[in-house]
């Protein structure tokens, strides 16, 4: 199907000519960087947009720490001061201004998914929360619930299977929460008011309690009505750490967090004749007493231990008990022929899982034949029960009825006379050996090879429920991934890479796999990518530029006049992504990424028809984020930027297209004193009327917020 577009973007400033005109300036600089010593300068921009963290270190793309000079992988770091500048509350708020990532979140996968590098949805993503890994109960993950509790967030793009296991062919993201630290203190607290009846208040901070003890606490609550009808929302979030460090070679940190989240009940806009009015977007037709709950906690021991100069020893143990509720009428559509709303499928669901498991690796660093090396070697075993309640068999799906489009009664759950009962029980358990090695093989050039070993085995017991016996399955997958860089350094602000790499995704989320799904192996994929990064202007600007190319095998398609599902299915994408940020002056900065991407399926069915050359849904061909902060005068920032996300498909066969969206945001902050910052914000300041997010089912819209402003005061010692 062809794509015809009027963009409302300019096409001058689309994210290809954007790159490859950067780009161009930074090679021009290279013969000048190469003559003289620069001196490294950290420049911190405004409110700290804008920050050079090309030489910060990061665990997102390596167990060893490596800056985004020293990967072959396009990493990137959001800072705490940039997600309080942005007014970032939400964690996929923050993630998806980084570069070419969207949202394509919605309340069944728990408001967290996004889009990236061609691939799109959980099965795609991995989530790691301090470096441990968050694993997918039928396509959900519901932590981090807010940003006040997070230090940064740490994203690699592209496969990253060697690093956290499978399901990383498109994205990683890292969050690392807020740490105590020996000799330091701080205090900092927060309190909002905004349209839709917005409230937030956060507190937080730590210190150090003797010579050998620290603390830290940190927690948040937010309430909000809500743009539909019936959509309030709270939040709350609590996390504290306690670091133990008796000497300079050991330190143990013990960490809890916890999220008790009653999200929006509200499960987008059926359209009609293919549009939605904005009176017609705040009609909710979900029952009245829809609920959607997530409850998180998690424990966590982290043990770093110097045994000599060049060994250390790292562990990571971990204890996460979450639980997860629906009780909702799901899925609307308009009747042409009736013109009322018909709504079906009352979906009750509950998820309690439990997971245990422990990491650990030994950070070894010696040379090779005379070569620096460093080399991470480890091994992690996680064991996570689930047990998985719903309604389906005791007549959930039978539920519907027909409502006019506005001036209803939306009716009640009756979940009284339809229970939600405990379906199956699942046990998984995993099991993985890495490693992680970088060897210089001289002053400018370097090798980074790692590798991964994953074993998952699945036991599931279905119960004896709507007349069907009892019944129980085992199966197990496993695989190797690996990846292999080089990096050539010319100068100390520049490296230009390239790497191969593979990655794992499997064709469920891999603790609620079902009968009919029990026989398939993980889908492959591998990726390609060449880039280049510098920093210039003495410190004060730096870029990034990529190509890459993904191939994944394997995924799931049914043959035209065949019933059987197969392992035969093929998609694959490339691109090219961009990022830059500039601190012109110490007054100004400027945060900007774009990127250009084609994705499209090369083998697969649907209804018996070839989608092959058809573009995955929720993946948009081009993203751009920009923000600049200035100052005008003392004490005075002023903040604006911009989200673009390119129109995508609503559906596989590309025959329901979303429209593309613009969304300004602005903030001006004063300081009034040494201590406390007053700020106004305005989002979606255009009111954008094409602000659609996410699709929950092909003529069923998730949009974003219409325009809503906000008042806070932030206050730190």
């Amino acid at each position: 199907m062809s794509r015809t577009k009027n963009t409302k973007f300019p096409s001058s400033l689309s994210p290809l000519r954007v790159a490859i005109s950067i780009a161009t300036l930074g090679l021009t600089t290279v013969s000048i960087a190469q003559q003289e010593t620069i001196e490294e300068i950290l420049v911190v921009g405004q409110g700290g947009v804008g920050t050079i963290r090309l030489d910060v270190r990061n665990s997102a793309g390596s167990r060893l720490g490596l800056s985004g000079l020293d990967i072959p992988a396009s990493v990137d770091i959001i800072s705490r001061d940039e997600i309080a500048t942005k007014g970032d509350y939400g964690a996929l708020e923050a993630v998806t201004r980084t570069t070419g990532v969207s949202a394509s979140a919605s309340p069944g996968n728990g408001g967290t998914s996004i889009s990236s590098r061609g691939f799109n949805g959980h099965g795609s993503t991995v989530y790691t929360y301090d470096g441990t890994r968050l694993y997918i109960v039928a396509g959900t993950v519901t932590f981090p619930a807010d940003t006040w509790t997070l230090d940064r967030v740490e994203v690699l793009r592209g496969a990253g299977s060697v690093i956290n296991g499978v399901g990383a062919l498109g994205t990683t993201i890292n969050y690392v929460p807020k740490s105590p630290v020996l000799g330091d203190s701080d205090f900092g607290a927060a309190v909002a008011v905004g349209s839709f009846d917005m409230k937030r208040l956060a507190l937080g901070g730590g210190a150090q309690i003797s010579d050998e003890w620290a603390f830290r606490l940190d927690g948040s609550y937010q309430e909000e009505d809500g743009f539909a009808d019936r959509a309030e929302e709270t939040r709350e979030v609590l996390a504290g750490s306690l670091l133990y460090q008796p000497s300079a070679d050991l330190s143990v940190r013990f960490s809890m967090d916890y999220a008790d989240v009653d999200a929006a009940a509200f499960w987008g806009t059926p359209l009609i004749d293919g549009k939605a009015s904005r009176s017609h977007r705040q009609n909710n037709y979900n029952f009245a007493d829809g609920k959607v709950v997530f409850e998180d906690l998690w424990s966590r021991m982290h043990i770093e231990w110097n045994l000599s100069d060049n060994i250390t020893f790292r562990n990571d143990t971990y204890i996460l008990d979450a639980s997860r509720e629906w009780q909702n009428l799901e899925e609307y559509s308009h009747n042409a022929i009736t013109n009322q709303i018909d709504r079906a499928f009352y979906l009750g669901i509950v998820h309690e899982e439990d997971q245990i498991g422990t990491r650990f690796d030994f950070l070894i660093d010696t040379e090779v034949a005379g070569m620096a090396n460093s080399l991470s070697i480890g091994a992690e075993a996680n064991d996570i029960e689930l047990d998985y309640l719903n309604n389906f068999s005791t007549g959930g799906f039978g539920v519907g009825d027909s409502v006019p489009i506005s001036d209803f009664n939306p009716g009640a759950t009756p979940a009284g006379s339809i229970p939600t009962i405990l379906d199956y029980q699942t046990e998984t358990q995993q099991a993985a050996i890495f490693i992680d090695n970088v060897l210089q093989l001289s002053d400018q050039l370097s090798l980074v090879l790692g590798g991964r070993y994953d074993d998952i085995e699945f036991d599931r017991f279905d119960l004896a429920i709507g007349g069907n016996p009892a019944a129980s399955f085992d199966t197990d997958f496993s695989e190797f991934t690996w990846r292999a860089g080089l990096v050539y350094q010319p100068t100390d602000q520049m490296s230009v890479y390239a790497q191969a790499s593979t990655a794992a995704d499997p064709v469920t989320s891999p603790i609620s796999i079902s009968s009919g799904n029990k026989d398939f192996d993980l889908a492959t994929g591998r990726q390609y990518e060449i880039g280049l990064k510098q920093q210039l202007m003495q410190g004060r600007a730096e870029y990034t530029l990529a190509y890459f190319d993904i191939e994944k095998e394997d995924i799931l398609t049914r043959l035209p006049a065949s019933a059987i599902t197969e392992q035969i299915g093929q998609q694959s994408s490339d691109g090219i992504e961009f990022t830059l940020r500039v601190n012109p002056t110490d007054s100004l900065s400027i945060d900007f990424n774009a990127a250009s991407i084609n994705a499209q399926f090369d083998e697969f069915y649907s209804g018996g028809v070839s989608l092959a050359g058809n573009t995955p849904r929720n993946v948009p061909e081009q993203t751009m984020n920009l923000w600049l902060n200035w100052s005008p005068i003392n004490n005075v920032q002023v903040g604006g930027g911009f989200r673009y996300v390119d129109s995508r498909f609503a559906d596989d066969g590309n025959t329901e297209e979303m429209p593309e969206y613009t969304v300004f945001d602005a903030s001006v902050n004063w300081m009034a004193t040494e201590n406390l910052t007053v700020t106004f914000r305005a989002r979606n300041l255009t009111d954008e009327e094409d602000y659609v997010l996410a699709p929950y089912v092909p003529n069923q819209w998730i949009f974003g917020d219409p325009r809503a402003y906000e008042l806070s005061f932030r206050f730190s010692l």
